[in-house]
């Protein structure tokens, strides 16, 4: 029998064992080394970091744009529940309820209360659509007050609507950032400095000043949750942000405005009419 080299095809078919990798190839007269698998340079691996890096900087702004403007558009679906409650408060009694008309909380949904764990003190704007109090303990029967207490405008305790655990801040956080807010209603910001204004004589427009009016004199600024900056909504020129009475007012019977984190000037607050 001949003499069969060990890569030989026949050998291979007879089930010889394959010569190792290691072994050299010769194609056209050249020694070919065995494969070895290059490692990446600096400059490759600089390339892809620095990569990595600008990808990162146009997306990781925009998933916060698009998070900002989804919790915007909460905000406002919370003000049409809230609105949609106080309307079916005026078609049960035949007028706008009344909630704080002194102080700092002056036409504000949170009013004068001061945030804590104490559920019994009174919440107008809560109490007023709801027909309880915030620990679900029936309203005193006093019913004389300036303004009127809830009891005296909600006479039938009817439970215009529901407020969930996104609409209240929990008595129970332990945010640094909400503890002095527990107990307050709240919108999809955490911020609970919100403006409620309602057409009190019944025209069909929210107006502020001026004759024909509804007892608005100023407009409530408002304070957004991470500075201490006081907006207020223009009320002047041919296209401010309230329309004066001259103006015809803001055509609904209720609005709300608040100002969103960042909000540096009245065009940053979100209107519900707007």
């Amino acid at each position: 029998m001949k003499n069969r080299s060990p890569g030989c095809a026949s050998d291979v078919g007879r089930g010889l064992p394959t010569p190792p990798t290691s072994v050299v190839a010769k194609r056209r007269g050249r020694v070919i080394p065995p494969y070895k698998a290059r490692a990446f340079t600096v400059i490759e691996l600089l390339t892809v970091v620095a990569v990595i890096g600008i990808l990162a900087a146009i997306l990781i702004p925009t998933t916060s744009s698009a998070r900002t403007s989804a919790k915007k558009a909460k905000t406002r679906g919370q003000f049409a529940q809230w609105g949609a409650a106080i309307e079916a408060f005026r078609q049960e009694y035949g007028y706008y309820p009344t909630f704080e008309t002194s102080g700092a909380g002056l036409n504000k949904v949170n009013g004068n209360t001061i945030g804590g764990t104490n559920l019994a003190a009174v919440h107008r704007f809560y109490e007023t659509l709801v027909g309880a109090r915030r620990d679900g303990t029936a309203l005193p029967t006093t019913t004389t007050g300036t303004p009127p207490p809830p009891q005296a405008q909600n006479t039938r305790r009817i439970q215009f609507i529901t407020f969930t655990e996104s609409d209240m801040v929990p008595v129970s956080t332990t945010d640094p950032s909400l503890t002095a807010k527990r107990g307050l209603i709240r919108d999809a910001f955490d911020d609970t400095d919100i403006v409620v204004l309602v057409d009190r004589n019944l025209d069909g427009a929210v107006k502020i000043g001026g004759t024909g009016g509804d007892s608005i004199t100023v407009l409530p600024a408002v304070t957004p949750p991470d500075s201490t900056t006081r907006i207020t909504p223009t009320s002047a020129g041919t296209t401010p942000d309230f329309p004066t009475v001259a103006q015809g007012g803001v055509r609904a019977g209720v609005v709300f405005y608040c100002a969103p984190p960042k909000a540096t000037s009245s065009a940053d607050l979100i209107y519900s009419w707007k």
